[in-house]
């Protein structure tokens, strides 16, 4: 049976790691096993969503770099990061250049393995730039649900715009992404004039200080945030996810 594949994207500072690390918890505490991949070379997952002593010396370059690429590799790289959660991304040191250059053929054949593992849900972190990550390209794609997070100000309008004429070709599905606005501590914002400018917005996620400070301290995964208003806004968020067929 193949399971669901999950895209968390958006441009810089939209809270995609937290949105992707809570979305894990959350459905993880339902029962659902979570393998969450990170797309980011230039920021890994593993040590940001983990305590950075974890001796864990897998990757996920190390997989896709693999003579011997099957689904057994693939697994022997993924940190179990709680009973529920697996992390598959690069680890800590690690870069684009930690490895040799990935096929598309090998990105297709990753996503393709991750899909059919028994009884898993995927949720993908991935970067804001989809012309230049395979990883996240590939993802946002294949996804079944497609997470877009906008940031409510000039840089997300900026990107929104920048990036719609790309996600508008054939092969992504644009109109089906779930588009939310990421509220932000640093300023005050106006979450209307922004929603009328950027269009179809599905809500709004709001900031959150403890989630923000358990995801500097790598324990937003095992640590439960104490917020209604976030909490009820990640819960309608994996609703989606989970009704998704």
């Amino acid at each position: 049976m193949a399971h669901k594949i999950i895209a968390v994207y958006g441009n810089s500072g939209s809270y995609k790691t937290t949105t992707a690390l809570s979305l894990a918890r959350y459905m993880a505490s339902k029962g659902t096993n979570i393998i969450l991949v990170g797309a980011d070379t230039t920021k890994p997952l593993l040590p940001i969503a983990t305590p950075l002593e974890s001796k864990f010396a897998g990757s996920l370059g190390k997989a896709l770099s693999s003579v011997d690429f099957d689904r057994d590799m693939i697994l022997k790289n993924i940190y179990m990061a709680t009973d529920h959660v697996g992390i598959l991304s690069y680890n800590i040191r690690e870069n684009a250049n930690t490895y040799a250059v990935v096929s598309q053929e090998r990105i297709d054949d990753l996503y393709m393995q991750l899909r059919q593992q028994s009884d898993t849900d995927i949720i993908v972190d991935c970067t804001s730039d989809i012309s230049q990550s395979k990883l996240t390209a590939k993802a946002v794609i294949t996804a079944d649900v497609v997470i877009e997070l906008l940031t409510c100000d000039t840089n997300g309008l900026v990107f929104d715009g920048s990036q719609e004429p790309i996600l508008q070709s054939e092969q992504y599905t644009y109109r089906k992404f779930v588009r939310m606005m990421s509220l932000s501590s640093v300023f005050k914002q106006d979450e209307a004039a922004m929603k009328n400018a950027m269009g179809r917005i599905s809500g709004t996620i709001p900031y959150c200080p403890k989630a923000a400070e358990y995801l500097n301290q790598g324990t937003l995964l095992t640590k439960g945030v104490d917020d209604r208003t976030y909490n009820t806004t990640i819960k309608s968020l994996a609703e989606i996810i989970m009704k998704e067929e």
